[in-house]
């Protein structure tokens, strides 16, 4: 796992300097190098991403704890991701406003899937109450 991250690393290093290098004279081709590392960033991450939720799959399966709770965290959790490398895309793009309204819409939407779960954890109070 160190190794991977050594190597995301190493790799987002070379495409700052190549972005850097490359924007003086085409800024818009600095941004596509910088959206180009992320993605391949993602794509080198999928796999642990994968094997995290299916361990705490797992661990909720071997809990008793009830499912349908944990997909709206796991949920929530992608969309935090998604929405974060929209807006760093954006701002590195020079495009704050955008990234703004992005980061509001991804909050309102996650507040939406987290919902079920405060009201379970409600339900639960007062079943203790």
């Amino acid at each position: 796992m160190e190794t991977e991250l050594v190597r995301i690393a190493g790799i987002g290093i070379v495409g700052a300097v190549l972005a850097v290098l490359i924007s003086e004279k085409k800024p818009e081709m600095g941004m596509l190098i910088g959206l180009a590392f992320g993605a391949l960033a993602l794509v080198l991450v999928a796999g642990k991403a994968s094997a995290v939720i299916k361990l705490i799959n797992d661990s909720v399966d071997k809990s008793g704890i009830d499912a349908k709770l944990i997909v709206p965290v796991l949920k929530v959790t992608g969309m935090a991701y998604v929405t974060q490398f929209a807006v760093d895309a954006c701002r590195d793009a020079g495009q704050n406003s955008i990234a703004s309204k992005i980061e509001i819409a991804g909050k309102i939407m996650m507040l939406a899937v987290a919902a079920p779960i405060a009201t379970a954890l409600i339900r639960m109070i007062t079943t203790i109450i």
